[in-house]
């Protein structure tokens, strides 16, 4: 589970016991975040074969279209823990489409600014980025190992910041529900 908190003075916390650093194999489409940070599954046969094990890109960067929205003026804040092996690209959908999506190294932080509104934030965690993969929507570039699809509820914001914190917490009250790709994308 991780630290999850509206600045407007909402506190969620949550646990996280994880890790990404085994070599199993699950459905990718059936863990959530949670579960990749726990265990190191990957969908190739073998990780250190893989020419994209290694690749990522750098914070902030932008792998998938955004649909227009306008304006700035609530935040979501996503940080990540320094000692997961997973990487994770945030996704934003508001209405059913991507408004804003930034992939974040593990680790490091980054802020959205998006206008008031409903959102649904999710997780699209994993290791070694390839550019080339396929995935579903028609998007292309994807993580080849540690794939995790999750997601948080619904959240409306009116002039206020909410701060996801993908950290191992002790006693914590957020955790994200299990998501798909076909959900995310």
């Amino acid at each position: 589970m991780y630290l999850r908190k509206m600045t407007f003075g909402l506190l969620l916390v949550s646990t996280l016991f994880s890790s990404c650093g085994n070599v199993t194999k699950p459905n990718p489409n059936n863990r959530n975040y949670e579960d990749a940070y726990r265990s190191s599954s990957t969908v190739t046969s073998t990780v250190e074969d893989n020419p994209y094990i290694d690749n990522h890109l750098q914070t902030g960067a932008v792998p998938y279209d955004n649909a227009s929205l306008y304006g700035s003026s609530s935040t979501i804040t996503v940080s990540t823990s320094v000692n997961s092996e997973c990487d994770v690209v945030v996704i934003i959908k508001h209405h059913g489409n991507i408004v804003r999506n930034a992939y974040i190294l593990a680790g490091d932080s980054y802020e959205f600014s998006i206008p008031n509104g409903t959102y649904q934030v999710f997780f699209y965690g994993g290791r070694g980025w390839n550019p080339n993969k396929k995935m579903a929507g028609g998007n292309t570039g994807g993580f080849v190992a540690n794939e995790s699809f999750s997601k948080d509820s619904q959240v409306t914001l009116d002039y206020q910041g909410l701060n996801y914190e993908l950290i191992p917490q002790q006693n914590g009250n957020f955790s994200t529900m299990q998501s798909s790709e076909n959900e995310i994308f």
